[in-house]
């Protein structure tokens, strides 16, 4: 009987790690990636400029994704997403202190059709979005499986299914991965701080929480005292005045027992 129990147990860890490796390979895990070297690689950008990853780099840090120019799915929403985000940060700044490469995995896409993806989302004119191509097509998949990011033809649909990924990369370096077709301000802004090489003191949590020390504006990157703060403050000044008042109640009363014995 104890046999029996512990091959089922087994059975159990097996099927477990096996489940915990399908999520990883459909979402990749950050941890895995992070602080990785990234290959550096040939680029055909959409204005037919040949460059290298490394050469971009070194320049300013860079906001890295993957999509395919027909792509019908979750790439056009990804990319707007982003653009919303980046926007919404940056303001009304015309430069960026880092470059958005918007690179295909897919060897059927050319410079042109990366240069009409590139204008369809209203960029023709920002040097900081830059759209392209792999110069060696052989070189892809090996690239993308170093960075976690997988892509698989489905001939039932004429698409690749393939991950929403936004990867911060600074001087040769992942320093964030962030998985989705939704870039949020508090996510985007924290990768940005991230390949900007700067300290982030808070990281976001979920947001039903009843009472927050301190809460963190996304749009503004500002800090204000939360209701919890102020709760655990409270306790504190009452203790403060209370002691505060038994200690003037004692005084005037000794004052007065010292009055009243001086007139007696």
């Amino acid at each position: 009987m104890g046999k029996i129990i512990l091959i089922i147990l087994a059975l159990g860890q097996l099927a477990l790690a096996q489940n915990f490796n399908s999520v990883d390979s459909l979402f990749p895990s950050e941890a895995k990636y992070i602080y990785k070297d990234v290959k550096d690689v040939k680029i055909t950008t959409s204005d037919n400029q040949t460059t290298s990853l490394s050469q971009i780099w070194q320049e300013k840090p860079i906001i890295l994704t993957l999509i395919f120019s027909r792509c019908a799915g979750i790439c056009s929403p990804l990319i707007s997403s982003l653009k919303f985000s980046i926007d919404k940060i940056a303001g009304s700044e015309s430069k960026y202190d880092f470059y958005v490469l918007i690179l295909s995995f897919d060897p059927r896409d050319t410079p042109q059709d990366m240069k009409i993806f590139k204008e369809n989302f209203e960029l023709k004119n920002s040097s900081d979005w830059i759209f392209g191509v792999f110069s060696e097509r052989n070189k892809i998949e090996e690239f993308a499986k170093e960075i976690g990011f997988w892509y698989k033809w489905v001939d039932s649909t004429g698409q690749y299914d393939h991950p929403g990924m936004i990867i911060g990369i600074r001087q040769g370096k992942v320093v964030r991965i962030l998985v989705g077709s939704d870039v949020t301000l508090v996510k985007l802004r924290e990768l940005l701080t991230e390949i900007r090489g700067e300290f982030i003191p808070f990281y976001s949590i979920q947001k039903n929480v009843a009472f927050r020390c301190l809460n963190y504006d996304p749009e503004t990157g500002k800090v204000k005292v939360g209701t919890g703060t102020i709760i655990m403050i409270i306790p504190a000044i009452l203790t403060f005045f209370i002691t505060f008042a038994i200690f003037g109640i004692a005084r005037i009363n000794r004052n007065f027992l010292l009055t009243h014995q001086n007139k007696n």
